[in-house]
């Protein structure tokens, strides 16, 4: 080979390396800036006002009042008012294992299918919130659903909370009695 077709190869190879390195610097590019935007939402704090927390009625609030687990879990859920994203995702964890210990720590008068069924729909939406956190890059619009789903969960489980005292009040009579 002679000196102008090595000087031409080579040439051409270090056009085509500067050519490639660019190339790739824009994609770089573009994913630093998909980061940044993620970041910048994952600091978004999220806005829970417009879900009103429900209240427990007395009888409940009494047996509620030795339920570690959902005191602990009533706390959670107040916090979750004040953080952002990255708090969630920090806190998933957290919130996962009380929602665990909550299910199998349920006080007696509360051992019904309809109290079951609103803290298996808790422990399925902390579930889904913990494997978001464990994500490389998650997405701030499911984390923030999640929060909100978690807060009517919780609210739903007060409300079946309450509802128990209700009913254990005002029995129904199925009797053809009154027919």
């Amino acid at each position: 080979m002679n000196t102008n077709t090595k000087a031409f190869l080579y040439f051409n190879g270090l056009i085509l390396s500067i050519l490639l390195g660019c190339s790739n610097s824009e994609t770089k590019t573009d994913t630093e800036n998909e980061n940044v935007q993620n970041t910048s939402e994952l600091q978004k704090k999220i806005n829970l006002d417009t879900i009103p927390s429900i209240q427990l009625q007395e009888n409940a609030s009494k047996v509620t009042e030795e339920w570690m687990m959902h005191i602990a879990l009533n706390s959670e859920m107040e916090r979750l008012a004040d953080y952002n994203l990255v708090d969630i995702l920090n806190n998933a964890e957290s919130i996962d294992r009380v929602v665990d210990s909550l299910a199998i720590s349920v006080p007696e008068v509360f051992e019904t299918n309809a109290v079951k069924a609103r803290i298996i729909t808790l422990k399925t939406h902390s579930k889904l919130l913990l494997e978001h956190s464990k994500r490389n890059e998650p997405k701030p619009k499911e984390v923030e659903k999640l929060a909100a789903k978690l807060k009517l969960d919780f609210n739903n489980l007060n409300i079946q909370l309450n509802e128990v005292f209700i009913l254990e009040e005002n029995p129904i009579d199925f009797s053809t009695d009154s027919i």
